[in-house]
């Protein structure tokens, strides 16, 4: 990466990072371009380099939170497919709480008009199901698509709770929601008369 490249790289996480605790702080409605860029310390017009408009930032705020699980779990083989399960679960509701309520309300609203995230959730759990089917931890003839919705129901189901409580329930003690034992019970193969 060039200067210029990392310089540029450096002004658009300013800018996130700015809008990201404004937006916690105030809620988006009550942030303007203007306070974003005088909180990063940036021209308005820099803004506009990277986002169209205010909301398009929260898409990116939400994604920052979630890019690097997929990295992690590829590097993770010898966990089995609970631990990895668990794990994307508990980093997910890391990430949830890490936005706070406001920037969730935001990013989930973006998210009902574009799929993004629907297919980035989808793509990394059914890849977790495909390996461990691989590793025949789970049945040969596992619907991997049906499984992946299950799971992906189980952890949008506990973000939107905690948002329509606007954030009364603890996400934090809803662990056994996102355990997928039960989820995962009838895909499990047998081995030698035991469960894995």
């Amino acid at each position: 990466m060039g200067i210029r490249d990392e310089k540029a790289s450096q002004t658009k996480n300013k800018i996130i990072e700015a809008a990201k605790e404004l937006i916690k702080e105030k809620g988006l409605s009550n942030v303007s371009v203007d306070d974003i860029t005088k909180q990063a310390g940036v021209a308005k017009g820099s803004f506009y380099v990277y986002f169209k408009k205010k909301e398009d930032i929260v898409g990116e705020i939400g994604c920052m939170e979630f890019r690097y699980i997929n990295e992690e779990l590829n590097n993770m083989n010898n966990l089995n497919i609970k631990e990895k399960l668990n794990y994307y679960a508990k980093r997910y509701k890391d990430g949830v709480l890490e936005l706070g309520i406001e920037i969730s309300k935001c990013w989930l609203q973006n998210n009902l008009n574009c799929r993004c995230k629907l297919e980035y959730d989808y793509s990394a759990i059914s890849n977790i199901i495909k390996d461990a089917i691989k590793n025949n931890e789970l049945k040969n003839d596992t619907n991997v698509s049906i499984l992946t919705y299950k799971i992906i129901s189980a952890l949008y189901g506990l973000m939107l709770i905690w948002i329509m409580s606007d954030g009364s329930i603890r996400v934090e003690d809803m662990d056994d929601v996102t355990k997928f034992s039960d989820i995962l019970i009838p895909y499990i193969e047998e081995v030698e008369n035991e469960r894995i």
